[in-house]
């Protein structure tokens, strides 16, 4: 018998559904079980959004995988159903030059870094981060590139 993996688990709660499909499992197939990856994905059909949401607020950490399952399966009606994964759009919004300055201005990382120009900009201090390039004797041109967002 091959290992079970994370698309084997949803298709049993959401199709299958067999009372006893824990107990059936392998310790490598329950292994690939997570939690988390479960309900993520089952809060991608609109129906299920707020039993996902309701389910992880009362019991992340809490409940045990085995007792996930059988929650859904008495929960998530049984049928056949596509849960299209979608994925966070990551994109930068300032060049990597800007945040390696405030980077290495402020002494922090550059996620910090990021959230600090975002602070700037959302409160109209961008002049603050003219003056602070300034400080590192670049160039109006220069800085005003920096400056441009993506």
């Amino acid at each position: 018998m091959s290992s079970k993996n994370l698309f084997d688990h949803l298709k049993e709660i959401n199709e299958t559904q067999t009372p006893n499909y824990w107990e059936s499992l392998d310790e490598s197939s329950r292994k690939t079980f997570s939690n988390y990856m479960i309900n993520r994905y089952l809060s991608m059909e609109m129906s299920f959004i707020e039993v996902v949401n309701i389910v992880q607020q009362y019991s992340m950490g809490i409940i045990r995988p085995r007792d996930l399952y059988k929650l859904y399966i008495n929960v998530i009606p049984k049928g056949r159903r596509f849960l299209r994964y979608v994925k966070g759009k990551k994109e930068q919004k300032y060049t990597k030059e800007l945040i390696e300055y405030i980077s290495k201005h402020f002494e922090i990382g550059l996620l910090e870094a990021e959230d600090y120009i975002n602070i700037l900009y959302e409160t109209g201090n961008q002049f603050e981060l003219k003056e602070l390039l300034q400080l590192y004797g670049l160039e109006d041109k220069e800085i005003k590139k920096l400056l441009k967002k993506k």
